[in-house]
Formats: C-alpha cells, sequence, structure tokens
C-alpha cells in the first residue's frame, strides 16, 4: 500500500497518541498500531490502562497494475517513527506498508523501519453508540481542571487516585479528594435518556484528556461496565476505570458557617504568594486571623525568617478567627477559581474551611486546616532537641 499525507497532519496524530505509550517489558506497548483504509490513516497507542486513537485524511495510490489496497496495517516503533516526523521538512510524507516493514519518503530523505504484524496489537474496546451522551468541550476541560489537582497521588489509595464522574439529576457532577481536600463542581445538563452514572476516572486518562479537549463543539462520552470513552473529532481516548468505591462526598462538604471573608481573588492570590515564601518548608503553614475588617497572614520558617501582610476584606458573622492552611494547597485552588471575588467560609480553626467563587455556586473547594497548637508543640521540641544538640557539642 502507498499513502500520500501531509507531514503535519502526520506529527499531529503521533504526538496525540505517543502520550499513552509506555516502556514495560511488554514491546508492543512502545508501539503505535497504524491502520490506513478509506482515504484515512488511523494511530493507535495503549498502555492497557488508557488508549489513545487519532485518525487524518490521506491519498492512497494505485500500485504499478492500477490496484488500489482497500487496507493496510502495522506497528511501528512510536519514538522512532516520532523522531524522524519530527525532523523531516513540512513537506508531502510518501509511506508504503508491506507486511512488517514501512518505508517513509520526503523529500530527498528515505527511512526504512520494521515493525510487528498489527494482529500483536491489544484489541481496542468498541464504542456502544446508543449509550452515548454529550458535553461542550471547554466546559468539561474546566470541569476537569477545577478537581484533578485534588485527587490524591498516593498508590495505597486506588479509589483517590481519579475523579469520581456522577450524573443525576440532570446534572453532571466531578469529585476528587486527597483526605486533606476536595473539590466538587457540577453543571446543568440536557435530559438525557440514560441512568444515573457514577464511576471513577483514573487520574493519568484525564490528564491525557486535558491535553487533546478544545475549545468549541462537544465531547461525546460513553460508559460501559469497565470503560469510559471520548470521543472528540479525530480523536478517541478510551480509558479504564477505577473499580473501588468513592467516599460519600456530601457528607464532607460542610453548609453551615460562623464567619465568611469576602475578598478579590488576585489581591488575596499576590499576599499568599508573597507571605508564602517565608513559609515553613514542611508544613508550608500560613496563618490566617481575621480582626474586624482586616486578615492578617503570617508565615514563619524558624531557619529562614518571618512574613506578614495584612489585607482589606469584607465579613459575613462577627465571630473572631485565627487558622492554619497548606500554602501550597490554597495555590492549586486559586489557579482555578477564575476572577473577582472569592469567600472563605470558616466554623472553627480545627474544622475545614470551604473556598468558592463568590458568584458561582457550582464550584467548592473544602480544605483542612493545619492545627496550630500542635504545629506550636512540634516548633518547640524540634527547637529543643536542637538545643540539646548543642550542648552536647
Amino acid at each position: 500500500m502507498r499513502i500520500i499525507c501531509e507531514r503535519k497532519d502526520f506529527l499531529e496524530g503521533v504526538q496525540v497518541v505517543q502520550n499513552a505509550l509506555t516502556s514495560t517489558a511488554l514491546p508492543i506497548l512502545s508501539y503505535i498500531l497504524l491502520e490506513a483504509e478509506e482515504g484515512r490513516i488511523s494511530l493507535t497507542g495503549t498502555n492497557l490502562e488508557t488508549t489513545i486513537q487519532s485518525s487524518f485524511a490521506v491519498h492512497i495510490e494505485e500500485d504499478f497494475e492500477g490496484h488500489i489496497e482497500k487496507k493496510g496495517e502495522i506497528c511501528l516503533p512510536g519514538d522512532k517513527i516520532f523522531a524522524i516526523l519530527r525532523e523531516l521538512p513540512s513537506s508531502k510524507v510518501n509511506l508504503e506498508i508491506e507486511e512488517t516493514k514501512a518505508t517513509i519518503k520526503c523529500e530527498d530523505s528515505t527511512f526504512q523501519l520494521l515493525g510487528f504484524p498489527s494482529k500483536e496489537f491489544p484489541g481496542v474496546p468498541q464504542l456502544e453508540e446508543e449509550k452515548v451522551f454529550s458535553l461542550p468541550q471547554r466546559k468539561f476541560r474546566q470541569m476537569i481542571q477545577r478537581t484533578i489537582f485534588a485527587a490524591s497521588r498516593d498508590e495505597t489509595r486506588q479509589n483517590l487516585r481519579g475523579v469520581y464522574f456522577e450524573i443525576e439529576e440532570k446534572e453532571v457532577r466531578m469529585v476528587a479528594t486527597d483526605g486533606r481536600r476536595l473539590a466538587f463542581t457540577r453543571n446543568p445538563l440536557a435530559p438525557l435518556n440514560i441512568l444515573s452514572i457514577g464511576v471513577i476516572i483514573p487520574l493519568q486518562a484525564l490528564q491525557q484528556l486535558v491535553r487533546v479537549l478544545g475549545e468549541e463543539k462537544e465531547v461525546k462520552i460513553s460508559v460501559s461496565e469497565r470503560q469510559i470513552f471520548f470521543q472528540m473529532d479525530s480523536i478517541l481516548l478510551i480509558s479504564q476505570l477505577i473499580e473501588a468505591e468513592f467516599p460519600g462526598y456530601r457528607r464532607i462538604i460542610p453548609t453551615e458557617f460562623k464567619v465568611t471573608i469576602l475578598v478579590d481573588k488576585d489581591d488575596l492570590l499576590r499576599s499568599i504568594r508573597r507571605v508564602s515564601l517565608l513559609a515553613d518548608e514542611k508544613s508550608h503553614l500560613l496563618r490566617f486571623k481575621l480582626k474586624e475588617n482586616t486578615l492578617l497572614i503570617s508565615a514563619n520558617a524558624p531557619e529562614a525568617g518571618y512574613a506578614y501582610e495584612e489585607l482589606a476584606v469584607r465579613r459575613e458573622g462577627e465571630e473572631e478567627m485565627e487558622i492554619g492552611f497548606s500554602s501550597a494547597y490554597l495555590l492549586d485552588i486559586f489557579k482555578n477559581l477564575g476572577e473577582g471575588e472569592v469567600r472563605l467560609e470558616l466554623t472553627d480553626p480545627e474544622k475545614p474551611g470551604v473556598i468558592r467563587p463568590g458568584k458561582d455556586k457550582n464550584y467548592v473547594c473544602v480544605i483542612m486546616p493545619i492545627r496550630l497548637k500542635e504545629e506550636e508543640e512540634e516548633a518547640k521540641e524540634e527547637e529543643t532537641e536542637e538545643t540539646e544538640e548543642m550542648s552536647k557539642e
């Protein structure tokens, strides 16, 4: 089979599917399945947990006898094909497939790659068209970005190493938590002819999905017993689901508060960034102290120094409050809050705080506080140990 295509299309397709490749004891998982049929090339990469397909238009030429082969298939090494295409000039690429050998020609360059027969490639799950629903790509990408940072990276907690995807009562929800923080977002949904859905999508699959979701059009989604499918024009991403039970997140989100701090997001973010420069490297502790309409933010690292800043705020409730939070967790949250006013809702120095956009009720972040008394006791213990060591010397 002889194929002519644009180098740009070929390279972009390989770049997309290469994200699913892995280097393991199973060599085929570092290869890309190339299938040419009916004027298109389809590329597939998989690590058995996440599968990505990309396709683009090509011209299939007649052979010297005037025949056109209907189909050509081969598995090619992903790193080699990507390296070759990246270095080729921006011109048309001629591709010839003959059993387990592919010849790539572009202007004065010729490469021959040895591959595997297509039958060696793992089977790809099939999309069930009757169970498909759609979401706007831009909105879905925003929902992923608003939650994915809160998912656990701990391999021993499989039920938290992903985002819970739920459809219920005419809305779609996404939730992630690592036990110290939680991010929840929801969006209304047009009525669907499907039952309620509640599945955990792995972190790795969502990281890849964010890279390929666009600004316009919709993404088609289908959920089977063990996989979830995402179809976007010429790209299909398939992921295994995490077969575990997600925590009951509704009981974790506080609903009553003693005091609410209202402040411009950018002003608070800049203050957090500045003060966190001298936060303890282990705990990243920032102290928040609300006094009338002033928020006092401070950090203290015994080995580095002290930082303090005052910020004018609005408040709801008369309760005075001093509470500690991790600056690292706060910065993750503020990256996804959008512009305008934010609400920091507090109940008690030892109970979770809630951060949400001032006018958006569909996004909520819950963050566990750092207990200030425990931090002070640990700091005193460390200081005592250092003094004892010095006295020994």
